[in-house]
């Protein structure tokens, strides 16, 4: 498989990791009355690593 592709594979699933970490901050904020900073160091670390590897991917080629 195309290293790229490999890539865009893992950018899709941190993608959908950053919004279920979201989601459950969302859920608890509203119906647990809670705010968990942990969710949201969680997701933008996940948003961290899709901005590197979207740097990367030009220099695959």
């Amino acid at each position: 498989m195309n290293i790229i592709l490999i890539a865009y594979l893992f950018i899709f699933a941190l993608f959908g990791t950053a919004a279920s970490y979201f989601v459950r901050f969302i859920y608890a904020y509203w119906i647990q009355n809670k705010m968990p900073l942990e969710y949201i160091i969680k997701a933008a670390g996940c948003l961290i690593m899709v901005a590197i590897i979207s740097a990367l991917i030009p220099r695959l080629n």
